[in-house]
C-alpha cells in the first residue's frame, strides 16, 4: 500500500492574499503613526479627538463613535464622534442596550457585513438609518472590564467591513483603553497631590504655585486679583473641649462652607492647621470683602457638633478674615504677608470679623 504523503500548502496558499498584505502594511504605517501622536498626549479630550480623526481616515468611513461608560449610572456616553448628528451625539445607553450596550456588556467585538440579513428582527427604519448596511463595533478593555466601545459605520463607497477590519480595530481599541487608563490614573495621582486629604481642599503646596501664576496672569493682562485668609478663633480651646476627631469634623464642614460661597475659578486651600487661603481671580477689594463677609457670616452661624454640656445642645465657631487686593509689583510673599496682617488686625480688634490690609 503506497503510503500517503501530508498535504502541504503551497506558500502563496498559506500567506494573506496581496491585496491583504497591502492592507496590513498601510495599517501598520498609520499605527506607528498614531502610538507616536498619542504618547505625548495627557489630556482625555486631545487624545479622543486626535485618535477618532486617524480612526476616520485609516478605515475611510462616515460615522465614528466613541462612547465612554459612566460606572455610577451603567450607562454608555459619547465621548467624541464624527459624522453623528447633534442629537445622535446626546444619547446614552444603558449596558446590554443595542448593538453598543451588548458590546460593552459582554465585552466581545461585533462585525455586521448586512444588518437587514443578519438582524431581520429589526425595523426597517432602523435599520436603514445609515447609509451603509456594515458597521463594527469592539470594547474598550483594561484588567477592571470594559470602558467603553468604539463602532464604525458607514464606510464609503458601500464597503463591508471585514474580519481584517475588525482585527486591526481590536488592536486599535486595546491600544486607546490602555492610554485612557493611563491618563485616568495620571489624573487621580496629580488630584491626590495637590488636595488636603482631610478637607478634600487644595493643599499648601499648590495654593502657592496657583497664587504665583494667578499674580503673573494679573499683572500681564491687567485684571484684578485679590486674597482671603481665614483663621478659625480659639481652635485649640475647640479641641481641648471636644476632642481632635471633632476638630477633623470641624474643618471638613469649615471647608465645605467656604467652597458652597466661593466660585468654581477661586482657589480654595487648607493652608495650614487651623487656617484656609482663597485666591479670587477677576475680583476687586470690594468684592472680595463681600465674600468674606458672607463666608464669616455663614460660619458664625453654622452648628458643628453635639455639645451634651450645653443647653442649646450646640457647638459654634468662628472665624477671622484678613482680605487684601494684589498691586502690581507685590511678590507672592509679599502678598501673603499683608493678607496676614489684616488678619492679625481682625483678631486683635476682637476676633469674628474682617479686616482690609492697607
Amino acid at each position: 500500500m503506497k503510503e500517503e504523503r501530508p498535504v502541504v500548502k503551497k506558500l502563496d496558499e498559506a500567506m494573506p492574499a496581496q491585496e491583504n498584505l497591502q492592507e496590513y502594511k498601510h495599517f501598520f504605517e498609520v499605527f506607528s503613526e498614531i502610538c507616536t501622536g498619542i504618547i505625548a498626549l495627557v489630556d482625555l479630550d486631545k487624545l479622543t479627538a486626535f485618535f477618532v480623526n486617524k480612526i476616520t481616515e485609516i478605515f475611510n468611513v462616515s460615522k465614528v463613535s466613541l462612547m465612554l461608560l459612566d460606572e455610577a449610572k451603567k450607562e454608555l456616553f459619547i465621548k467624541e464622534a464624527r459624522g453623528l448628528s447633534p442629537e445622535a451625539g446626546q444619547v446614552r445607553v444603558k449596558l446590554g442596550e443595542l448593538f453598543c450596550g451588548r458590546v460593552a456588556k459582554e465585552g466581545r467585538a461585533l462585525v455586521v457585513r448586512d444588518v437587514e440579513a443578519e438582524f431581520p428582527e429589526l425595523s426597517r427604519d432602523r435599520a436603514t438609518r445609515y447609509t451603509s448596511k456594515s458597521f463594527m463595533i469592539t470594547p474598550l478593555e483594561v484588567r477592571g472590564g470594559v470602558i467603553g466601545v468604539l463602532s464604525l459605520t458607514d464606510k464609503k463607497e458601500e464597503g463591508v467591513f471585514t474580519e481584517v477590519d475588525l482585527n486591526m480595530l481590536k488592536l486599535l481599541s486595546n491600544y486607546l483603553a490602555l492610554h485612557i487608563e493611563n491618563i485616568k490614573l495620571l489624573n487621580r495621582a496629580k488630584g491626590l497631590s495637590i488636595l488636603d486629604p482631610l478637607t478634600n481642599l487644595f493643599n499648601h503646596r499648590y495654593f502657592h504655585e496657583q497664587l504665583f501664576e494667578e499674580i503673573y496672569r494679573a499683572e500681564r493682562y491687567k485684571h484684578p486679583l485679590s486674597l482671603i485668609m481665614l483663621d478659625i478663633d480659639n481652635f485649640s480651646d475647640y479641641n481641648r473641649d471636644y476632642g481632635y476627631s471633632a476638630g477633623d469634623i470641624a474643618l471638613k464642614q469649615l471647608g465645605k462652607i467656604i467652597q458652597a460661597n466661593t466660585r468654581q475659578a477661586d482657589v480654595v486651600s487648607h493652608y495650614g492647621p487651623e487656617e484656609f487661603m482663597i485666591i479670587l481671580p477677576e475680583t476687586k477689594l470690594k468684592e472680595a470683602v463681600i465674600v468674606g463677609e458672607k463666608i464669616r457670616e455663614k460660619i458664625s452661624e453654622a452648628i458643628f457638633v453635639e455639645d451634651r454640656k450645653s443647653a442649646l445642645g450646640m457647638s459654634k465657631l468662628t472665624v477671622s478674615v484678613g482680605v487684601v487686593e494684589h498691586r502690581v509689583g507685590l511678590s507672592k510673599e509679599e502678598l501673603i504677608r499683608h493678607t496676614s496682617s489684616a488678619l492679625s488686625e481682625a483678631k486683635q480688634k476682637g476676633k469674628n470679623r474682617l479686616c482690609v490690609f492697607k
